[in-house]
Protein backbone atom coordinates (compact mmCIF):
# COMPACT_ATOMS: atom_id res chain seq x y z
CA UNK A 1 0.00 0.00 0.00
CA UNK A 2 1.07 3.60 -0.55
CA UNK A 3 2.55 5.18 2.60
CA UNK A 4 3.91 8.71 2.13
CA UNK A 5 7.29 9.71 3.54
CA UNK A 6 7.71 12.66 5.90
CA UNK A 7 9.28 14.57 3.01
CA UNK A 8 6.28 13.88 0.79
CA UNK A 9 3.92 14.88 3.59
CA UNK A 10 5.72 18.20 4.07
CA UNK A 11 5.67 18.87 0.34
CA UNK A 12 1.95 18.08 0.05
CA UNK A 13 1.16 20.43 2.93
CA UNK A 14 3.29 23.25 1.47
CA UNK A 15 2.40 22.96 -2.22
CA UNK A 16 -1.22 21.82 -2.15
CA UNK A 17 -2.54 22.19 1.38
CA UNK A 18 -4.64 19.78 3.38
CA UNK A 19 -6.93 17.94 3.48
CA UNK A 20 -5.99 16.15 0.26
CA UNK A 21 -6.42 12.71 -1.24
CA UNK A 22 -2.97 11.74 -2.52
CA UNK A 23 -2.69 8.91 -5.05
CA UNK A 24 0.41 7.01 -6.12
CA UNK A 25 0.32 6.22 -9.85
CA UNK A 26 2.81 3.37 -9.44
CA UNK A 27 0.45 1.62 -7.03
CA UNK A 28 -2.44 1.98 -9.49
CA UNK A 29 -0.34 0.29 -12.18
CA UNK A 30 0.75 -2.39 -9.72
CA UNK A 31 -2.83 -3.23 -8.74
CA UNK A 32 -3.93 -3.48 -12.38
CA UNK A 33 -1.01 -5.81 -13.12
CA UNK A 34 -1.90 -8.04 -10.16
CA UNK A 35 -5.33 -8.71 -11.67
CA UNK A 36 -4.15 -9.10 -15.26
CA UNK A 37 -1.39 -11.51 -14.24
CA UNK A 38 -3.62 -13.60 -11.95
CA UNK A 39 -6.29 -14.15 -14.63
CA UNK A 40 -3.88 -14.39 -17.59
CA UNK A 41 -5.10 -17.91 -18.49
CA UNK A 42 -8.60 -16.63 -19.28
CA UNK A 43 -10.03 -14.58 -22.12
CA UNK A 44 -10.35 -11.70 -19.68
CA UNK A 45 -11.55 -8.12 -19.89
CA UNK A 46 -11.27 -5.92 -16.81
CA UNK A 47 -13.96 -3.26 -16.42
CA UNK A 48 -13.16 -0.70 -13.72
CA UNK A 49 -16.08 0.06 -11.38
CA UNK A 50 -15.75 3.82 -11.75
CA UNK A 51 -18.03 4.54 -8.78
CA UNK A 52 -15.06 3.66 -6.54
CA UNK A 53 -13.14 6.75 -7.65
CA UNK A 54 -14.00 8.77 -10.75
CA UNK A 55 -11.07 11.20 -10.78
CA UNK A 56 -10.23 11.29 -14.52
CA UNK A 57 -6.47 11.27 -13.88
CA UNK A 58 -6.83 8.04 -11.93
CA UNK A 59 -9.12 6.49 -14.53
CA UNK A 60 -6.76 7.45 -17.36
CA UNK A 61 -3.82 5.89 -15.48
CA UNK A 62 -5.75 2.63 -15.11
CA UNK A 63 -6.70 2.70 -18.79
CA UNK A 64 -3.06 3.06 -19.76
CA UNK A 65 -2.23 0.17 -17.38
CA UNK A 66 -4.44 -2.23 -19.33
CA UNK A 67 -7.89 -1.85 -17.80
CA UNK A 68 -10.10 -2.57 -20.80
CA UNK A 69 -13.35 -0.85 -19.92
CA UNK A 70 -15.66 0.85 -17.44
CA UNK A 71 -18.48 -0.49 -15.29
CA UNK A 72 -20.89 2.44 -14.93
CA UNK A 73 -23.98 2.69 -12.72
CA UNK A 74 -25.34 6.10 -13.77
CA UNK A 75 -25.69 8.01 -17.04
CA UNK A 76 -23.17 10.60 -15.83
CA UNK A 77 -20.61 7.87 -15.21
CA UNK A 78 -21.18 6.72 -18.80
CA UNK A 79 -20.64 10.24 -20.10
CA UNK A 80 -17.56 10.61 -17.91
CA UNK A 81 -16.04 7.38 -19.24
CA UNK A 82 -16.62 8.55 -22.81
CA UNK A 83 -14.98 11.90 -22.04
CA UNK A 84 -11.89 10.11 -20.70
CA UNK A 85 -11.47 8.17 -23.93
CA UNK A 86 -13.35 4.92 -23.50
CA UNK A 87 -15.50 3.83 -26.46
CA UNK A 88 -19.19 2.83 -26.09
CA UNK A 89 -18.36 -0.86 -26.56
CA UNK A 90 -15.85 -0.59 -23.70
CA UNK A 91 -18.54 0.50 -21.22
CA UNK A 92 -21.28 -1.54 -19.57
CA UNK A 93 -24.15 0.16 -17.74
CA UNK A 94 -25.51 -1.63 -14.67
CA UNK A 95 -28.20 0.60 -13.13
CA UNK A 96 -30.28 0.08 -10.03
CA UNK A 97 -34.01 0.78 -10.52
CA UNK A 98 -33.38 2.55 -13.82
CA UNK A 99 -35.80 5.17 -15.11
CA UNK A 100 -36.93 5.23 -18.72
CA UNK A 101 -35.05 8.50 -19.18
CA UNK A 102 -31.75 7.04 -17.98
CA UNK A 103 -32.07 3.90 -20.12
CA UNK A 104 -32.95 5.99 -23.17
CA UNK A 105 -29.98 8.32 -22.59
CA UNK A 106 -27.50 5.46 -22.24
CA UNK A 107 -29.01 3.48 -25.10
CA UNK A 108 -28.75 6.47 -27.43
CA UNK A 109 -25.03 6.62 -26.57
CA UNK A 110 -24.59 3.06 -27.86
CA UNK A 111 -23.65 1.55 -24.49
CA UNK A 112 -24.79 -1.97 -23.58
CA UNK A 113 -27.10 -2.19 -20.59
CA UNK A 114 -26.98 -4.85 -17.89
CA UNK A 115 -30.39 -4.94 -16.23
CA UNK A 116 -31.51 -6.53 -12.99
CA UNK A 117 -35.32 -6.56 -13.00
CA UNK A 118 -38.13 -7.77 -15.23
CA UNK A 119 -39.55 -4.25 -15.31
CA UNK A 120 -36.30 -2.77 -16.64
CA UNK A 121 -35.99 -5.50 -19.28
CA UNK A 122 -39.56 -4.96 -20.46
CA UNK A 123 -39.22 -1.18 -20.63
CA UNK A 124 -35.82 -1.44 -22.33
CA UNK A 125 -37.26 -3.85 -24.90
CA UNK A 126 -40.01 -1.39 -25.75
CA UNK A 127 -37.43 1.35 -26.35
CA UNK A 128 -34.68 -0.66 -28.06
CA UNK A 129 -36.17 -3.78 -29.69
CA UNK A 130 -33.81 -5.96 -31.70
CA UNK A 131 -30.70 -5.08 -29.67
CA UNK A 132 -28.22 -6.94 -27.49
CA UNK A 133 -28.65 -7.01 -23.75
CA UNK A 134 -27.01 -8.35 -20.59
CA UNK A 135 -28.86 -9.16 -17.41
CA UNK A 136 -27.92 -9.46 -13.77
CA UNK A 137 -28.82 -12.42 -11.62
CA UNK A 138 -28.81 -12.62 -7.83
CA UNK A 139 -27.09 -15.84 -6.76
CA UNK A 140 -28.03 -17.36 -3.44
CA UNK A 141 -24.58 -16.54 -2.07
CA UNK A 142 -23.69 -13.10 -0.76
CA UNK A 143 -20.34 -12.03 0.66
CA UNK A 144 -18.70 -8.87 1.92
CA UNK A 145 -17.00 -7.17 4.84
CA UNK A 146 -20.27 -5.78 6.24
CA UNK A 147 -23.97 -6.57 5.82
CA UNK A 148 -24.47 -3.23 4.05
CA UNK A 149 -22.12 -4.20 1.21
CA UNK A 150 -23.49 -7.67 0.46
CA UNK A 151 -25.31 -7.56 -2.87
CA UNK A 152 -26.12 -11.24 -3.49
CA UNK A 153 -29.02 -13.25 -2.08
CA UNK A 154 -32.79 -12.89 -1.94
CA UNK A 155 -32.90 -10.04 0.56
CA UNK A 156 -31.01 -7.42 -1.46
CA UNK A 157 -32.46 -5.13 -4.10
CA UNK A 158 -30.07 -6.32 -6.81
CA UNK A 159 -30.57 -8.80 -9.61
CA UNK A 160 -33.03 -11.34 -10.94
CA UNK A 161 -33.89 -14.60 -9.20
CA UNK A 162 -33.64 -17.99 -10.91
CA UNK A 163 -37.44 -18.13 -10.81
CA UNK A 164 -37.51 -15.05 -13.10
CA UNK A 165 -35.64 -16.68 -15.97
CA UNK A 166 -38.67 -17.95 -17.91
CA UNK A 167 -40.08 -14.43 -17.94
CA UNK A 168 -36.68 -13.12 -19.04
CA UNK A 169 -36.80 -15.47 -22.01
CA UNK A 170 -40.35 -14.38 -22.83
CA UNK A 171 -39.47 -10.67 -22.74
CA UNK A 172 -36.43 -11.26 -24.93
CA UNK A 173 -38.49 -13.20 -27.50
CA UNK A 174 -41.24 -10.57 -27.52
CA UNK A 175 -38.87 -7.67 -28.16
CA UNK A 176 -36.27 -9.60 -30.20
CA UNK A 177 -33.60 -8.95 -27.58
CA UNK A 178 -30.41 -11.01 -27.71
CA UNK A 179 -28.99 -11.76 -24.25
CA UNK A 180 -25.23 -11.84 -24.77
CA UNK A 181 -24.09 -11.39 -21.17
CA UNK A 182 -24.89 -12.81 -17.73
CA UNK A 183 -23.75 -10.79 -14.72
CA UNK A 184 -23.53 -11.35 -10.98
CA UNK A 185 -22.02 -9.49 -8.05
CA UNK A 186 -22.09 -10.95 -4.55
CA UNK A 187 -20.69 -8.07 -2.51
CA UNK A 188 -17.73 -5.88 -1.68
CA UNK A 189 -14.78 -7.20 0.27
CA UNK A 190 -14.59 -10.99 0.10
CA UNK A 191 -11.30 -12.61 1.02
CA UNK A 192 -11.72 -16.32 0.25
CA UNK A 193 -12.28 -17.84 -3.20
CA UNK A 194 -15.09 -20.17 -2.14
CA UNK A 195 -17.94 -17.66 -2.38
CA UNK A 196 -16.50 -16.34 -5.65
CA UNK A 197 -16.53 -19.85 -7.13
CA UNK A 198 -20.16 -20.35 -6.05
CA UNK A 199 -21.18 -17.15 -7.84
CA UNK A 200 -19.33 -18.25 -10.98
CA UNK A 201 -21.11 -21.59 -10.90
CA UNK A 202 -24.46 -19.82 -10.53
CA UNK A 203 -23.78 -17.62 -13.55
CA UNK A 204 -22.67 -20.58 -15.66
CA UNK A 205 -25.82 -22.48 -14.69
CA UNK A 206 -27.86 -19.62 -16.14
CA UNK A 207 -25.60 -19.27 -19.19
CA UNK A 208 -26.39 -22.88 -20.13
CA UNK A 209 -30.00 -21.78 -20.74
CA UNK A 210 -29.06 -18.94 -23.13
CA UNK A 211 -27.14 -20.11 -26.19
CA UNK A 212 -26.56 -16.53 -27.36
CA UNK A 213 -24.34 -15.68 -24.36
CA UNK A 214 -20.93 -14.29 -25.36
CA UNK A 215 -19.58 -13.23 -21.97
CA UNK A 216 -20.06 -13.86 -18.28
CA UNK A 217 -19.42 -11.06 -15.81
CA UNK A 218 -18.57 -11.82 -12.19
CA UNK A 219 -18.47 -8.25 -10.87
CA UNK A 220 -15.85 -7.08 -8.39
CA UNK A 221 -15.53 -7.16 -4.63
CA UNK A 222 -12.03 -8.60 -4.14
CA UNK A 223 -10.99 -7.87 -0.58
CA UNK A 224 -8.54 -5.16 0.40
CA UNK A 225 -6.38 -5.25 3.52
CA UNK A 226 -6.54 -2.07 5.61
CA UNK A 227 -3.66 -2.70 8.03
CA UNK A 228 -0.03 -2.55 6.87
CA UNK A 229 0.69 -5.75 8.83
CA UNK A 230 -1.90 -7.80 6.93
CA UNK A 231 -1.14 -10.06 3.96
CA UNK A 232 -2.98 -9.13 0.74
CA UNK A 233 -5.36 -11.67 -0.77
CA UNK A 234 -4.02 -14.19 -3.28
CA UNK A 235 -5.74 -13.40 -6.56
CA UNK A 236 -4.15 -16.45 -8.16
CA UNK A 237 -6.19 -18.59 -5.73
CA UNK A 238 -9.37 -16.89 -6.96
CA UNK A 239 -8.40 -17.54 -10.58
CA UNK A 240 -7.50 -21.15 -9.84
CA UNK A 241 -10.83 -21.69 -8.07
CA UNK A 242 -12.86 -20.94 -11.20
CA UNK A 243 -10.77 -22.79 -13.79
CA UNK A 244 -12.65 -26.06 -13.42
CA UNK A 245 -16.19 -24.59 -13.68
CA UNK A 246 -15.20 -22.53 -16.74
CA UNK A 247 -13.47 -25.51 -18.39
CA UNK A 248 -16.47 -27.78 -17.70
CA UNK A 249 -18.84 -25.24 -19.24
CA UNK A 250 -16.73 -24.76 -22.36
CA UNK A 251 -16.30 -28.53 -22.84
CA UNK A 252 -20.02 -29.17 -22.35
CA UNK A 253 -21.21 -26.41 -24.69
CA UNK A 254 -18.27 -26.41 -27.10
CA UNK A 255 -18.13 -22.63 -26.75
CA UNK A 256 -15.42 -20.27 -25.54
CA UNK A 257 -16.55 -17.61 -23.09
CA UNK A 258 -15.21 -14.13 -22.54
CA UNK A 259 -14.69 -13.53 -18.83
CA UNK A 260 -15.33 -10.08 -17.34
CA UNK A 261 -14.59 -8.81 -13.86
CA UNK A 262 -15.36 -5.37 -12.47
CA UNK A 263 -12.94 -4.46 -9.66
CA UNK A 264 -13.25 -1.00 -8.17
CA UNK A 265 -11.96 -0.82 -4.63
CA UNK A 266 -9.22 -3.37 -5.30
CA UNK A 267 -7.70 -1.22 -8.04
CA UNK A 268 -7.69 2.11 -6.23
CA UNK A 269 -7.95 1.70 -2.45
CA UNK A 270 -4.32 0.98 -1.58
CA UNK A 271 -3.08 3.63 -4.02
CA UNK A 272 -4.41 6.58 -2.03
CA UNK A 273 -4.17 8.22 1.39
CA UNK A 274 -6.21 11.03 2.86
CA UNK A 275 -3.77 13.57 4.28
CA UNK A 276 -5.06 15.94 6.92
CA UNK A 277 -3.57 18.25 9.52
CA UNK A 278 -3.82 17.89 13.29
CA UNK A 279 -5.61 21.00 14.46
CA UNK A 280 -6.34 19.99 18.06
CA UNK A 281 -4.90 17.57 20.60
CA UNK A 282 -7.34 17.32 23.50
CA UNK A 283 -7.35 15.15 26.59
CA UNK A 284 -10.77 14.42 28.03
CA UNK A 285 -10.75 12.12 31.01
CA UNK A 286 -8.73 9.08 30.04
CA UNK A 287 -9.04 9.67 26.29
CA UNK A 288 -6.76 11.75 24.11
CA UNK A 289 -8.53 13.02 21.01
CA UNK A 290 -6.50 13.96 17.94
CA UNK A 291 -8.70 16.29 15.90
CA UNK A 292 -8.15 16.85 12.17
CA UNK A 293 -9.13 19.43 9.56
CA UNK A 294 -11.11 16.69 7.84
CA UNK A 295 -14.13 14.56 8.68
CA UNK A 296 -16.55 11.94 7.47
CA UNK A 297 -17.64 14.31 4.69
CA UNK A 298 -14.32 13.28 3.10
CA UNK A 299 -14.11 9.63 4.16
CA UNK A 300 -17.38 8.14 5.37
CA UNK A 301 -16.41 4.48 5.55
CA UNK A 302 -15.69 4.38 9.34
CA UNK A 303 -18.89 6.30 10.23
CA UNK A 304 -21.11 4.38 7.79
CA UNK A 305 -19.85 0.83 8.37
CA UNK A 306 -17.91 1.04 11.62
CA UNK A 307 -14.92 0.09 9.49
CA UNK A 308 -11.27 0.14 10.48
CA UNK A 309 -9.05 2.79 8.89
CA UNK A 310 -5.32 2.75 9.64
CA UNK A 311 -3.80 6.12 10.55
CA UNK A 312 -0.15 7.19 10.79
CA UNK A 313 1.61 10.41 11.68
CA UNK A 314 3.27 11.11 8.34
CA UNK A 315 5.21 14.07 9.75
CA UNK A 316 6.95 12.14 12.54
CA UNK A 317 6.46 8.37 12.06
CA UNK A 318 9.30 7.43 14.43
CA UNK A 319 8.21 9.30 17.57
CA UNK A 320 7.02 7.79 20.88
CA UNK A 321 3.66 6.08 20.51
CA UNK A 322 0.51 7.38 22.16
CA UNK A 323 -2.91 5.70 22.33
CA UNK A 324 -5.45 8.13 20.85
CA UNK A 325 -8.75 8.48 19.06
CA UNK A 326 -8.47 10.20 15.68
CA UNK A 327 -11.56 12.33 15.04
CA UNK A 328 -12.82 14.80 12.48
CA UNK A 329 -14.29 18.29 12.36
CA UNK A 330 -17.89 17.39 11.52
CA UNK A 331 -20.57 18.11 14.11
CA UNK A 332 -21.53 14.46 14.67
CA UNK A 333 -20.49 12.01 17.40
CA UNK A 334 -19.80 9.31 14.80
CA UNK A 335 -17.18 11.50 13.07
CA UNK A 336 -14.33 9.20 14.09
CA UNK A 337 -11.62 7.95 11.74
CA UNK A 338 -10.16 5.49 14.25
CA UNK A 339 -11.55 4.95 17.74
CA UNK A 340 -8.31 3.70 19.25
CA UNK A 341 -4.84 3.49 17.74
CA UNK A 342 -1.20 4.01 18.62
CA UNK A 343 -0.02 7.21 16.94
CA UNK A 344 3.56 8.47 17.02
CA UNK A 345 4.02 11.70 18.98
CA UNK A 346 0.94 13.59 17.66
CA UNK A 347 1.39 17.35 17.71
CA UNK A 348 -0.76 20.15 16.38
CA UNK A 349 0.39 21.02 12.86
CA UNK A 350 1.50 17.47 12.01
CA UNK A 351 0.21 15.86 8.83
CA UNK A 352 -1.75 12.64 9.36
CA UNK A 353 -2.12 10.02 6.63
CA UNK A 354 -5.25 7.89 6.64
CA UNK A 355 -4.23 4.87 4.59
CA UNK A 356 -6.14 2.83 2.00
CA UNK A 357 -8.53 5.69 1.23
CA UNK A 358 -8.75 5.47 -2.56
CA UNK A 359 -11.94 3.42 -2.79
CA UNK A 360 -15.18 5.29 -2.01
CA UNK A 361 -13.37 8.13 -0.27
CA UNK A 362 -13.42 11.06 -2.66
CA UNK A 363 -16.31 9.60 -4.67
CA UNK A 364 -18.61 9.53 -1.61
CA UNK A 365 -17.53 12.93 -0.27
CA UNK A 366 -20.18 15.51 0.54
CA UNK A 367 -20.66 19.12 1.61
CA UNK A 368 -22.15 18.25 4.99
CA UNK A 369 -21.71 21.17 7.44
CA UNK A 370 -21.10 23.22 4.27
CA UNK A 371 -17.52 21.99 4.21
CA UNK A 372 -15.71 21.73 0.91
CA UNK A 373 -14.43 18.55 -0.65
CA UNK A 374 -10.73 17.82 -0.33
CA UNK A 375 -8.10 18.51 -2.96
CA UNK A 376 -6.72 15.56 -4.94
CA UNK A 377 -3.09 15.04 -5.93
CA UNK A 378 -1.40 12.45 -8.17
CA UNK A 379 2.16 11.37 -7.36
CA UNK A 380 4.13 9.75 -10.18
CA UNK A 381 7.72 9.19 -9.11
CA UNK A 382 9.12 12.59 -8.18
CA UNK A 383 6.32 14.44 -9.96
CA UNK A 384 3.28 15.69 -8.04
CA UNK A 385 0.32 17.39 -9.69
CA UNK A 386 -2.98 18.75 -8.50
CA UNK A 387 -5.86 16.84 -10.11
CA UNK A 388 -8.71 18.47 -8.20
CA UNK A 389 -8.55 21.75 -6.30
CA UNK A 390 -9.97 22.40 -2.86
CA UNK A 391 -13.68 23.19 -3.01
CA UNK A 392 -14.65 26.70 -1.94
CA UNK A 393 -17.74 28.39 -0.50
CA UNK A 394 -18.54 29.73 -3.96
CA UNK A 395 -18.37 26.19 -5.38
CA UNK A 396 -20.75 24.92 -2.71
CA UNK A 397 -23.32 27.70 -3.24
CA UNK A 398 -23.04 28.04 -7.02
CA UNK A 399 -26.07 25.86 -7.79
CA UNK A 400 -28.57 27.68 -5.59
CA UNK A 401 -31.12 29.82 -7.38
CA UNK A 402 -31.12 33.56 -6.49
CA UNK A 403 -33.20 34.63 -3.48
Amino acid sequence: MFIPTPEEAARIKTEFGTPAFVTDAARLRHNAKLILDAFADFDLKVFYAIKANYNPHIVRTLKEAGVYGIDAVSPNEVKHALSIGYQPEEIIYTPSNASNESMKMVGDLGVMQNLGSLSELERYGQMFPGTKISFRISPEVGAGEFEKVKTGGENTKFGLLMSDLEQVKSICRHHDLTPVGIHSHIGSGFYEPGAFRHSVEAVLKVARQFLSVEFVDFGGGFGVKYRPSETPIDLHAFAEAIKAPIADYEAETNRKLELRIEPGKFLVSTSTVLMAEITTVKKKGTVTFVGLNSGFHHLIRPAMYGAYQHVINASRPEGPMKWVEVVGNVCETCDVFNGGIDLSDPQEGDVIAILVAGGYGASMSSNYNMRGRAAEVLVDGKEMKLTRRHETYDDITSQFCPL
